[in-house]
Order: C-alpha cells, then structure tokens, then sequence
C-alpha cells in the first residue's frame, strides 16, 4: 500500500458506544513541585471511594510568604492542565501555607476559573472544617514552618474563633526539607508541647509532612485528635461532594 486512499480500502471501520464516567468521586488537584508525600499519601486513602487528577505548580520551596504568594500566579494554568476533557466533582490545592497567604477565597477562585461552578477545597479551610466537625475549640499546632508563616497561621486561626493554646515550631526554610522530618521528632516535639496544654486538637500542618502514617498511634499515645493537612483535605473534599471518606487506621476524623 503505497497511497492513504489504498490503506483506508485495507482499514476495517469499527463502531463503538460510550461508557458513562467511572462511578467515584472525581478530585482535580493542583500540588506543588516541591510537594514529595501528598500523592503518597492520598494513594493510601483513595481506595475505590474516589479518583485524583493532578497537575503541579511551580514553587521556590523557600518558606517566606513573598515565595508562597508567588505561587498564586501559576494555579489556574495548572487546573486547566487537570484531565482535559474530564470533569471533575472538587478541586482541590496542596498547600496549608500558601493557602493562608494567598487566601482562601482567592484559592478557590483561580482553582474553579475555568472548571464550572463546582466546589473547592485546601488544606487550610480543610483543617478549620475538620476542627469544627470534631467540636474542637482549642488547638495546638505542630508547625513545621518558620516564625514569618506561623503568624499568619496563628492570626487567622484565632480570627476564626479558635483558640491556639500552643504552637510549635521547627523553623524549617526549604519546603522540600519538610519531607525528611522523623516520626521520632514529631513524637519528642509534642511530648513537649501537648502535656498540660488543655488542648482538644492537635493540628500537624503541611502537606509534605509525612505524618499521614503515624496518625493512629499519636491519637493512642496522646489521647487526643489529630488532624493533619493531607487527611484533612481528603476528608473535606468528599465531603464537598455529599460523600463520607472512610478511611480506617488514619484517625478518627476519617474513621467515623
């Protein structure tokens, strides 16, 4: 066959029908480049209940508010890079700390841009739906960020009428050292800070703190709720969705 018309008489038309898209939750995610433990972790939590789409946003990893509202100005290019073509029932951003610089409204806002009128979600307003889902009122916070990021957290906490009783911090510079924190550090800092804190909640922020894992055995240990950004986010995505994540061994916020 030396000619398209001698190879279209060869070729064999075929017909098809459609099938109707895969009955799960469909999740669109924008992540950031620096981010290492989100898609791990979510892969431990999707299950058959729910499908994530993703794209990523560039990001310095320098932990200053200037580079995390930077990252504003790329997340609606990478929400129109999210499965062409498909449509998705929530979106979702990764990122706890940009998303109290940036601004809540404003995340959701560039996420749902080009995407319908569809729900939107991020760690941060996650979490705060979290701690009202579990009637908690005062707070700790383990923070993996440094002093300029941990006030904005803690402004914005106490303006949404939460009480932060203790805050701790690491002080780390690069979000990408994040994800090398040990289950032994998070273990030591909140025997340090939790005891005698009359806190209902502990929070761990960050979604590339790999926490995820370990959650089961700090609610043990300390007696008390852990909400994390990575099982947060989940759990509020679904939620947007009129679904119940149901996630067992990750703590209670994902095992009612």
């Amino acid at each position: 066959m030396q000619t398209i018309e001698e190879f279209k008489k060869f070729e064999t038309p075929l017909a098809h029908t459609q099938a109707s898209r895969i009955d799960r939750t469909h999740i669109g995610l924008v992540q950031l480049s620096t981010d290492h433990s989100l898609e791990m972790d979510w892969a431990k939590l999707l299950g058959t209940q729910a499908g994530v789409f993703s794209s990523r946003v560039y990001y310095s990893s320098e932990m200053t508010p200037e580079a995390l509202d930077k990252i504003a100005t790329g997340i609606s290019e990478a929400s129109d890079l999210i499965a062409t073509g498909l449509s998705m029932d929530v979106m979702a951003f990764g990122c706890t700390s940009a998303s109290i610089i940036i601004g809540e409204d404003k995340i959701a806002n560039l996420l749902t841009k080009n995407r319908g009128d569809i729900p939107a979600t991020n760690p941060w307003t996650a979490a705060q739906a979290a701690f009202k889902h579990l009637g908690a009122k005062k707070i700790a916070v383990f923070s993996p960020y440094p002093t300029e990021v941990n006030f904005p957290l803690h402004q914005q906490l106490t303006n949404a009428g939460f009480e932060v009783v203790v805050l701790g911090s690491l002080g780390i510079e690069k979000d990408t050292d994040i994800t090398t924190v040990s289950k032994e550090s998070m273990l030591q800092a909140l025997d340090k800070i939790l005891p005698e804190s009359g806190a209902d909640l502990v929070f761990m922020s960050c979604t590339n703190l790999r926490v995820l894992d370990h959650i089961q055995e700090i609610e043990e240990k300390f007696n008390i709720p852990v909400v994390c950004s990575n099982s947060a986010m989940f759990w509020h995505a679904m939620h947007l969705t009129g679904k119940a994540a149901q996630c067992p061994s990750y703590g209670r916020l994902l095992n009612q």
